[in-house]
């Protein structure tokens, strides 16, 4: 799976500062940064903290680092890596309109031929996590609790039912960096029995080998999840 670099509480929390700072100034692709002693004493750290900051940075290809110059800002949105966005939701920082717009797309794409690979590909193992996620979700929405892990556990199970690890990895960065949009779509209760009988009826089309049935399911499952992405924007553009 996709995974952040390790960073400890101390790095997470300065690269947490760091980030907004760099918004804040309005520093574009190709503009300098402040030297590690000048970031130092802003945020009252250790330069040593500042250059292990700013090495996650440059291996996310946020930043680069050049000899006897200094560190300059990447064009994050075409040399970055996904993992830097999954790491600015990590740390609480929203993603842009276009992101949010871009990454909606992206799982479309992703997902969508993930169940046709999945219907053709699918083993038996395969079949049998699926159920053992579907009974685990019954519980939990039993029990009036928050189905958002389970139902990651759901979507990335499909599509390692494709037999294609690289194509997991992919996709479990999605789900790294919605997940505390998961959390919120199910917090009320509302939204879970039916996105738990979408489950079912996408097990069933991949269990019974029929790509159509379970892209056609697919498509309904992720249109109303897009809705819900697509109302949060509407109201985060008229300010609510």
């Amino acid at each position: 799976m996709i995974g952040l670099p390790a960073i400890g509480e101390e790095r997470a929390n300065l690269i947490g500062r760091l980030l907004p700072f760099i918004a804040h100034r309005r520093l574009e692709p190709g503009d300098r940064l402040p030297s590690e002693r000048e970031l130092a004493e802003r945020f009252g750290v250790g330069r040593g903290a500042v250059r292990e900051a700013l090495a996650v940075l440059e291996t996310l290809r946020i930043v680069e680092r050049r000899p006897n110059s200094g560190i300059y800002l990447r064009r994050v949105d075409r040399q970055g890596s996904i993992e830097a966005i999954v790491l600015q939701a990590e740390l609480g920082i929203p993603l842009t309109e276009a992101e949010v717009r871009e990454v909606v797309e992206l799982r479309r794409i992703l997902e969508m031929q993930a169940v046709r690979l999945a219907a053709e590909r699918r083993q038996a193992g395969d079949i049998q996590r699926l159920d053992e996620i579907l009974d685990r979700t019954d519980d939990v929405i039993a029990a009036s609790g928050n189905p958002a892990d389970e139902d990651a556990a759901f979507h990335l199970a499909m599509v390692e039912a494709t037999g294609n690890h690289v194509f997991l990895r992919v996709v479990n960065a999605f789900y790294l960096m919605s997940r505390n949009r998961r959390q919120a779509y199910f917090a009320d209760g509302s939204r879970a029995p039916l996105s738990q009988r979408q489950h079912r009826a996408l097990r069933d089309a991949v269990a019974a080998g029929d790509p159509d049935a379970a892209e056609l399911a697919m498509a309904g499952h992720l249109r109303g999840v897009e809705s819900y992405w697509m109302e949060l924007l509407e109201r985060r553009a008229r300010g609510d």
